[in-house]
């Protein structure tokens, strides 16, 4: 059983009141731990490339021309004017095998909202970029493709913290329960992020190569709130998740 991403409000969508503030920002957790997927995620794409909760994940494959790629989001009504902490805890297996860039596919983990959306792409030839497009048009990588030492089965933690106060965000990386290492910190594309998440948030797997092997994430736990009210995430709580997936895993 895992033992991350456990709380009173695990499947649950919130609206967080904030102190001086007429607005309120929308936050949510979820473990996947079932049995049946909570009603405020959407799944769209590729339908049959949603595999669904088993073992406490949420599990997602693709196939090159397989009627589009599977997608899952869920939708945040409401407007973001606070610091916030997004995180998402995934397992990717098979992804990155030997040969051409493994199953040559593409993990992405992406928020929308009125100023510009931002995304965290994953290759399997181990290498992660983050991608930001803003309000007035302008888009590109803020930081390009980097390999980030990731392998087959790895537990892999992304954190991003944005502070509003500066208008910059801190996008850190942790492998199997390992300690937290930046990826990337500062402003947008253009110099302002703004709001980038209240819209929506979204995984996409994406199967761009024609290699037959296909692709399977299991999503493990994901969530979203204002900075204040969530720590970072600590190397004991990381490692933990890790060692119950791996229980899990050796269970199949």
């Amino acid at each position: 059983m895992k033992t991350y991403f456990k709380t009173p409000l695990a499947s649950a969508l919130v609206a967080a009141s904030l102190v001086g503030s007429a607005q309120a920002a929308v936050t949510f957790t979820e473990d996947f731990t079932g049995p049946t997927l909570d009603a405020a995620w959407n799944q769209s794409g590729y339908l049959a490339g949603h595999l669904g909760i088993s073992s406490g994940s949420y599990e997602m494959t693709a196939t090159r021309g397989g009627g589009g790629n599977p997608k899952l989001q869920q939708f945040l009504p409401g407007v973001s004017d606070t610091s916030y902490t997004h995180e998402i805890n995934v397992a990717m297996t098979p992804f990155f095998l030997t040969g051409s860039g493994g199953t040559q596919s593409d993990f992405k983990w992406k928020t929308f909202g009125p100023d510009g959306f931002m995304e965290i792409v994953l290759n399997s030839f181990g290498a992660m970029r983050l991608y930001h497009n803003d309000s007035d048009g302008g888009g590109g990588n803020i930081q390009p493709n980097t390999n980030i030492g990731i392998s087959e089965g790895d537990l892999l933690n992304l954190t991003t913290n944005y502070d509003i106060g500066t208008d910059t965000i801190n996008v850190t990386y942790a492998i199997n329960g390992g300690a937290a290492q930046s990826f990337y910190s500062g402003s947008g594309v253009d110099g302002s992020i703004g709001d980038t998440v209240s819209n929506f948030v979204e995984v996409e797997l994406f199967k761009w190569g024609a290699v037959p092997d296909t692709p399977t994430i299991s999503i493990d736990g994901w969530n979203l709130s204002s900075a204040a009210a969530i720590p970072e995430p600590s190397t004991s709580i990381l490692l933990a998740g890790f060692l119950g997936l791996a229980a899990v895993r050796r269970r199949r």
